[in-house]
This record gives C-alpha cells, sequence and structure tokens, in this order.
C-alpha cells in the first residue's frame, strides 16, 4: 500500500487487520496441536467460562447453535470436552474441559506467551496500558 492510504490510519481497518494477523500468526504456531482454528477458539471461551451451557457459548462465540453442536461434537469425540445435564434446565447440557485437554491448553498457553512478547516487544509498558484501556473502551462503547 502507498504510504499516503487513508486506510492504513482507518482504525477500524487497522482492527480488523491486526486481528486477523494475530490469528493467522496463532492459527501457525498451534496447527501441529491438532486444532482447526474454530476449536482453539472453543477451547479458549472454555478456559474462561468452564461450565457455561451450550446456548450461551454460542451467544459468547457469535455463531450458532448447530455450528457450535458440530464443533463440540467433534472436541467430544477427541476426549477434550464434554457435555453434562444442566442440573437447572433438563433441556440445556453445560460444557466442560476435561482432564485430557490440560496439556494441549498448556502448550496452546505457552505459544499464546511466547506469540503475545513478540507482539509487544517494542511497545514501552505505558503505551501496552494505553492501548489496551482504548481497546476496553472501544469494546464498550460497541457492546452496549
Amino acid at each position: 500500500m502507498a504510504e499516503d492510504d487513508p486506510l492504513d490510519r482507518n482504525l477500524e481497518f487497522l482492527i480488523t487487520d491486526v486481528a486477523r494477523l494475530i490469528t493467522r500468526e496463532y492459527d501457525r504456531r498451534v496447527k501441529d496441536l491438532n486444532l482447526t482454528r474454530s476449536q482453539w477458539w472453543v477451547l479458549v471461551y472454555l478456559i474462561r467460562y468452564d461450565g457455561v451451557n451450550q446456548t450461551e457459548l454460542a451467544d459468547l462465540l457469535d455463531i450458532g447453535k448447530v455450528a457450535l453442536g458440530g464443533l463440540l461434537d467433534r472436541l467430544e469425540n477427541k476426549g477434550w470436552v464434554e457435555r453434562r445435564p444442566d442440573p437447572k434446565d433438563r433441556r440445556a447440557k453445560r460444557i466442560f474441559l476435561t482432564d485430557d485437554v490440560r496439556p494441549l491448553i498448556l502448550q496452546m498457553t505457552e505459544r499464546a506467551r511466547v506469540m503475545h512478547r513478540e507482539l509487544t516487544r517494542n511497545m514501552a509498558k505505558d503505551r501496552q496500558d494505553a492501548f489496551v484501556a482504548l481497546l476496553q473502551d472501544t469494546k464498550t462503547n460497541l457492546s452496549g
């Protein structure tokens, strides 16, 4: 792109491009772990929200319940998640990580740490903090 390209300074395009590059790079780093992007994305959310019900997880991931069901089937077949009945709603299932996936999560986490260090290697801590705060404000603005 030309140096004076207005898209190079457009916040929306920059955020989208950076998110795409981060995702592509992380995909490359976990390829040997036998994970698809969709599967690692589900696992990341389950690390944060282990035991969430399937409908809530679909909402968090912003994907359809049927699509999530297929992903969970594949993760369950690998022994990485399990569905359990929801004690408050007999129609619902809660999704839990299994002990079998814990070593994989440790590998995913370590690779993410290395990537974070590379991503921020030339950024001063105060600039990182300010950038995170701006992104949090942006997320709040768009969420509500």
